[in-house]
C-alpha cells in the first residue's frame, strides 16, 4: 500500500494508568563497577597453620599452596596462594556479569615465598609469574615480578594492576609461575584480589527471534547448555535465578498493524465497531539453543519455556520478582508473565474518502541473568524477552486520504489475478462504470428515468 500522509491519530495506553512519561532505558557506565570475585582474599578454606597443598574456595588451582595468615605474614593478615607447590603451577578464576568488550582493571597483591628451602637466587631479585588473559587472536600473557627479599621474609607489594579488554563474556584469569626450577616449591605469593570494569554497552540491537546463545559453566571450564539447563530443572530449588539489571531493559516493540483496515468509499461517515485481538509471545536463549544448536526442539514442539521446562520458568519468575524490589518474592502486583492476550472492542469513526487502521505498539521487557545452581558449581546465562507488566502498550488509531489506487477500487469489485473466477454473481461498477473496460460480449441498454407525474401535473 503505498505511503499516505496520516491526518490524525490517537493514543491509548493500555495496562495502565495515562501518562506522558517514556520510559528510561539504562545508559551506557561512564565510571567504573566493581566486578565480584568469588573468594578474594582466599580466607576459604581456613589454613590453621604452614601451607596446605590445595586451592581455594571457587578458585581452579594446578601445583599450588595455600599459606595460613601467619606464614603468608600479609599487612592485613590475609592467607595467601604460592603458585608452586611441586614446580609452577596455575590459579585460575572467571570474573562473572563482565561482557565482551568491557574494559576490565584487576589489582592484587603479591610477595616472594618467605620459605626456608628458596634459594637466594629465587627470592633476591624478585619472582617471575604471568597473568594470561584471551585475546582476539589466542590467549594473552603479560609477565609480572614480585619484589626482592632475603631468604626466608616476604616482601608484599600491594595493589598490583593489570588493565585489559574482555574478549568473552566471563573472561577466565589465569595467575601462572614463570620460576625457572620446574621442581621447586618456591613461587610467589597472591593474595587481595579486586576488579573494576567500564561495562561494555548494552546490546540493544540483539532481536528477540536471535538472542544470544546462553554459556554454561562448570566451575570455570565452558560446558552444554543443556547439561546445566536439565541440571536446573529438576526441582524449583535446583537453581537460583540473578538478574543483571545492567543488561536488562523495558522497551517498545515495533507498532504492527492488528485487525483490517476499513476503507470508506461512501459520501458519508461511517462507524465502524470492531474487536481488536493481538498477542504477546515470549522468546528465550534457552529455546533457541534447543533448536538451533542441539537441534532437538523441546517438547511439545517448539513449546514456551514455561511449558518445557516448569522448574526454570519457576527460577526465572522468582529472580525477576527479587529485582523488582520485592526480596521475599510476596505477592506483587507486577509479576513476570510470559504471554498477554489483550481484546479490545472499539467504534471507529471513518471519515468519507478515508482509510482507518489499528496499530499496536506492545511493551517489552529484555531479562538477562545467570541461572546459578544451588547444589552444583555450576551457572547457565540466559536471556528471555516477555511482554512487559510494569509499561503499558501503546494502542493507535490512524486514519489518512486514500490513495489514488484505492480511489480507484472504489468503483472496483476488488477482485485480483488470483481470483478464480470473476463472472458469477451480480455485475459490479467494474462492468459498467468507468473504470476498467466493458466485458467482450456483454450490451448495454439506456433508457431515461422519470419521475412520476404529479396530481396537477395531470390536472
Amino acid at each position: 500500500m503505498p505511503r499516505r500522509p496520516v491526518r490524525w491519530c490517537v493514543t491509548a495506553l493500555l495496562g495502565g494508568s495515562l501518562t506522558l512519561t517514556t520510559t528510561s532505558a539504562p545508559a551506557a557506565a561512564e565510571e567504573a563497577v566493581a566486578v565480584p570475585i568469588e573468594n578474594p582474599r582466599l580466607d576459604r578454606p581456613v589454613v590453621p597453620s604452614g601451607a596446605q597443598p590445595q586451592a581455594p574456595a571457587r578458585w581452579t588451582a594446578q601445583q599450588t599452596q595455600l599459606f595460613s595468615a601467619k606464614l603468608a605474614s600479609h599487612p592485613e593478615r590475609l592467607q595467601a596462594a604460592s603458585l608452586n607447590r611441586a614446580g609452577p603451577g596455575t590459579l585460575t578464576t572467571r570474573l562473572w556479569r563482565v561482557q565482551k568488550g568491557a574494559e576490565v582493571t584487576l589489582t592484587w597483591d603479591d610477595s616472594p615465598s618467605p620459605l626456608h628451602e628458596c634459594t637466594p637466587g629465587e627470592v633476591t631479585g624478585g619472582q617471575l609469574y604471568a597473568v594470561i588473559v584471551a585475546g582476539d587472536d589466542g590467549d594473552v600473557s603479560t609477565p609480572f615480578t614480585t619484589k626482592g627479599t632475603v631468604r626466608g621474609t616476604v616482601n608484599w607489594q600491594t595493589t598490583v594492576t593489570h588493565t585489559f579488554t574482555a574478549a568473552e563474556n566471563n573472561p577466565k584469569v589465569t595467575f601462572a609461575s614463570k620460576q625457572p626450577d620446574k621442581a621447586s616449591k618456591c613461587g610467589p605469593l597472591l593474595t587481595r584480589f579486586a576488579a573494576t570494569q567500564n561495562p561494555a554497552p548494552v546490546p540493544y540491537g540483539n532481536k528477540k527471534p536471535r538472542l544470544p546463545t546462553p554459556e554454561a559453566y562448570k566451575g570455570h571450564a565452558v560446558i552444554f547448555p543443556r547439561i546445566v539447563a536439565a541440571d536446573c530443572n529438576r526441582s524449583p530449588a535446583a537453581c537460583r535465578f540473578e538478574q543483571d539489571d545492567r543488561y536488562s531493559f523495558r522497551y517498545y516493540d515495533r507498532p504492527r498493524m492488528v485487525g483490517q483496515a476499513y476503507i470508506n468509499c461512501t459520501r458519508n461517515s461511517i462507524t465502524d465497531e470492531r474487536v481488536v485481538t493481538w498477542e504477546e509471545l515470549p522468546y528465550d536463549n534457552i529455546t533457541q539453543y534447543f533448536v538451533d544448536k542441539e537441534h532437538k526442539p523441546l517438547t511439545p514442539q517448539r513449546a514456551l519455556l514455561k511449558e518445557s521446562y516448569v522448574h526454570v520458568a519457576t527460577q526465572i519468575e522468582s529472580g525477576f520478582t527479587r529485582a523488582d524490589g520485592n526480596p521475599l518474592e510476596m505477592a506483587t502486583t507486577n509479576p513476570l508473565r510470559w504471554n498477554r492476550t489483550e481484546d479490545r472492542k472499539l467504534s471507529v469513526s471513518v471519515q468519507p474518502g478515508e482509510v482507518s487502521w489499528i496499530e499496536v505498539q506492545p511493551a517489552r521487557e529484555r531479562i538477562t541473568g545467570t541461572l546459578v545452581s544451588t547444589t552444583e558449581n555450576e551457572r547457565l546465562d540466559i536471556t528471555v524477552d516477555v511482554p512487559s507488566g510494569s509499561l503499558a502498550d501503546r494502542f493507535y488509531q490512524r486514519t489518512g486520504p486514500l490513495s489514488k489506487v484505492e480511489q480507484t477500487r472504489c468503483g472496483d469489485a476488488r477482485d485480483n489475478a488470483r481470483t478464480p473466477d470473476n463472472t458469477i454473481g451480480a455485475p459490479t461498477l467494474r462492468a459498467f462504470g468507468p473504470v476498467g473496460a466493458q466485458p467482450a460480449g456483454m450490451t448495454t441498454r439506456s433508457r431515461p428515468v422519470r419521475a412520476p407525474a404529479t396530481r396537477a401535473g395531470r390536472d
